[in-house]
Order: C-alpha cells, then sequence, then structure tokens
C-alpha cells in the first residue's frame, strides 16, 4: 500500500466533491482530530476506516490503496512483520491451505 497515494487519492475525491475532512470523518466514523492527523501524516488509516473511505467514495478498496489489480483466481497474502518461530510459520502455512481449500471448492460449486 502506497499511505501517500492514499492520502492523495482522498484530498483529490474530497475536493472534487466539495466535501470537507470533517464531512468524511462523519461518515467513516472517526473523530475529525483523528482524521485531521492521519490525513497530515501523523497518524496511519485504520482497515476499517480504509474500508469505509473506500465505500463512500464509491471506488473499489484496491484503487484507494494504489494496488495494481492482479489474477484474483489464487488467493494472496500480504503480512507485516516476520514470523518470529517455527509454530508461527506452521499456522500461516495452515492457514494459507485452508484458504485454497475454500476457494477451490467455491470454485466447484459455482461451475455446477
Amino acid at each position: 500500500m502506497n499511505h501517500t497515494l492514499t492520502l492523495k487519492l482522498i484530498q483529490e475525491w474530497l475536493k472534487a466533491n466539495g466535501k470537507t475532512q470533517a464531512w468524511l470523518a462523519n461518515q467513516i466514523g472517526m473523530s475529525p482530530a483523528l482524521l485531521s492527523q492521519v490525513m497530515n501524516g501523523n497518524r496511519k488509516l485504520q482497515t476499517k476506516y480504509m474500508i469505509s473511505t473506500a465505500k463512500v467514495m464509491g471506488i473499489p478498496l484496491d484503487q484507494l490503496l494504489g494496488i495494481k489489480t492482479t489474477d484474483q483466481s489464487q488467493p494472496q497474502i500480504a503480512l507485516r512483520g516476520h514470523l518470529s518461530n517455527r509454530e508461527s510459520k506452521k499456522q500461516i502455512d495452515q492457514l494459507l491451505l485452508d484458504i485454497r481449500h475454500s476457494v477451490d471448492l467455491e470454485a466447484t460449486i459455482h461451475a455446477k
């Protein structure tokens, strides 16, 4: 995610639509002071607010985040930080396997 690009998109959208940061804060359930800190680069926009902002703006979340669309046929995962032990790695591997099974099951259901 490109945080600077995300903030720029939000600012441009607000300007183009004649909306204020206070209006957006109200729409997404955030205090205007906190949104101001986010827009000034002092705080990061939490995921729940990113999702709400994209909905208010009427754009897909990946567009707001500046993520290029990719082949959606395979699950993808992005992690922050690092795995500190073998158990964590094992749990992530299991999660990825479960996701693949879920995607395969969904594809099978929709193919019928």
